[in-house]
């Protein structure tokens, strides 16, 4: 009998199937709204600053969905970059969300077509850690993409809200107080951070020298920095790690 109580101890940690999985990401999804709302009225007030009108501000919130992408793009935008080069930065940037869908994606085996064209869309830094943190509880695949859905569909209203009152506020601000000039502090801000190992700040060294550079053709230095700080880094990490995979 003691047996039978020990072994269904385990199956009272996870709460029963009829929690609402969309509840629970709406809930989720407030906690974060404190660090990503501000996130978001900063993009929309650079956007705002750097010339764009509301409808090309608001576009850029909402087609882009991506903090990073939204920095980089109001950066070269900015700076006279050929429009290539700006989606060519942008699709670089964002190249890390194809490893986050592939680490989501059995959530969404059992979904429609349009569920997984969504889901795609909506994928964010945030969205993935929670609901990377839901699979690792062992929720069945329903439950995680409701609750991915619920999450993301949340953040997703909550940053259009923020792009709308930073766009509102940038409107207003002055062109000689050089308000996109706070979207580079804030993602130094979110990269300072990272950058607990060595291979990580060489990279990040390389990166900003070439970024310093002389004036490459087509403002490339953005993605030429990308570029070689992540080469650099993919050379080194062979170097580096060779001894310690050897043990």
């Amino acid at each position: 009998m003691m047996r039978a109580a020990m072994t269904s101890a385990p199956a009272q940690r996870t709460p029963p199937n009829t929690t609402s999985p969309w509840r629970a990401g709406v809930s989720a999804s407030l906690p974060v709204a404190l660090g990503v709302m501000p996130f978001g009225a900063v993009c929309g007030a650079s956007a705002a600053a750097a010339g764009l009108d509301f409808n090309e501000s608001f576009a850029l919130s909402w087609i882009v969905f991506a903090g990073s992408a939204q920095v980089v793009a109001v950066h070269l935008m900015a700076s006279g970059a050929p429009v290539w080069v700006t989606l060519l930065t942008g699709w670089l940037v964002n190249l890390r969300f194809m490893m986050y869908s592939a680490a989501v994606a059995p959530c969404f085996r059992d979904s429609t077509r349009a569920q997984r064209t969504l889901a795609a869309y909506l994928l964010v830094d945030q969205s993935f850690a929670l609901t990377l943190a839901q699979m690792a509880d062992k929720r069945p695949p329903p439950y995680c993409a409701a609750f991915y859905l619920g999450l993301s569909i949340a953040m997703w209203v909550q940053w259009q809200v923020a792009s709308i009152a930073g766009i509102l506020l940038g409107s207003f601000i002055p062109p000689s107080w050089s308000i996109e000039f706070v979207v580079a502090l804030l993602f130094i801000g979110l990269i300072v951070p990272l950058l607990q190992h060595r291979l990580a700040r060489v990279a990040a060294l390389a990166g900003a020298a070439i970024a310093l550079a002389p004036q490459l053709p087509f403002r490339l230095n953005l993605m030429a920095a990308a570029l070689a700080g992540a080469a650099l880094a993919m050379v080194l990490e062979r170097t580096w790690m060779k001894p310690t995979s050897g043990r």
